[in-house]
């Protein structure tokens, strides 16, 4: 099954849909800078698409706290502090935990096989050195777990959190080494698509691990306390 099929199966995107998931991607990527100032008309025509859709993707991602939406002041992209990033894989760990034990349960083996697509696409960017290719792929790993894993209620949770982390790693990430982080990425995926429940468990748990590594040694850097 094509992975694009998967995400149609599970979910058909509206206008506002696409609204949240390019500007989204535009705060991921840091094209939309931590503190920038936005207006509806710039996302409108960044997105190409109209006001409405524009709205209601500003709502869900002020609320997700990637846009800061200020009285009398208007529209801005969040900061991001070190010490957030901690506190967002701690609360994140535990959902993908669950999120990989559901798609163990749940996933069809066309759906296991599509998550090692996913993955080894992640490892691809990473090897060509491609950082926007990187966070793309790994967006839609998650989305494909998150479908795959048949509980909405655990995917609506983790989400945003993935979003959040996504965008400080690529804020934070200096010199660290895509590679390391989509070799991780690829061993859950191979666990998964083998369909064994206790490797992919350990493969989660030790992805988080290493990210939250890597947040903690970035926040000590900033002199925060985690």
């Amino acid at each position: 099954m094509a992975i694009e099929q998967i995400l149609a199966t599970h979910k058909k995107e509206s206008l506002a849909d696409k609204a949240y998931r390019l500007i989204e991607e535009l705060i991921v990527n840091l094209d939309l800078a931590p503190g920038m100032a936005l207006t509806e008309g710039d996302l409108c025509e960044r997105t190409g698409i109209g006001r409405t859709p524009v709205r209601e993707a500003i709502k869900r991602l002020s609320t997700e706290g990637l846009i800061v939406i200020r009285p009398r002041k208007g529209l801005f992209v969040s900061e991001i502090e070190t010490s957030e990033y901690v506190l967002v894989l701690e609360t994140r760990k535990p959902l993908e935990q669950l999120l990989v034990a559901s798609a163990v349960k749940r996933a069809t083996a066309e759906e296991r096989e599509a998550l090692h697509q996913c993955a080894e696409e992640i490892l691809a960017q990473a090897r060509a050195g491609d950082v926007k290719g990187y966070l793309r792929a790994d967006k839609v790993f998650d989305e494909v777990l998150c479908a795959v894993s048949r509980n909405p209620f655990t995917a609506r949770a983790v989400a945003p959190l993935q979003t959040m982390s996504r965008r400080a790693w690529s804020a934070f990430r200096g010199a660290e080494k895509l590679e390391d982080s989509a070799i991780r990425h690829h061993k859950l995926a191979e666990a998964l698509a083998n369909n064994d429940a206790e490797k992919a468990e350990a493969a989660a748990v030790e992805m988080m691990d290493h990210l939250t590594n890597f947040a903690v040694k970035q926040a000590e850097k900033a002199g925060d306390n985690v």
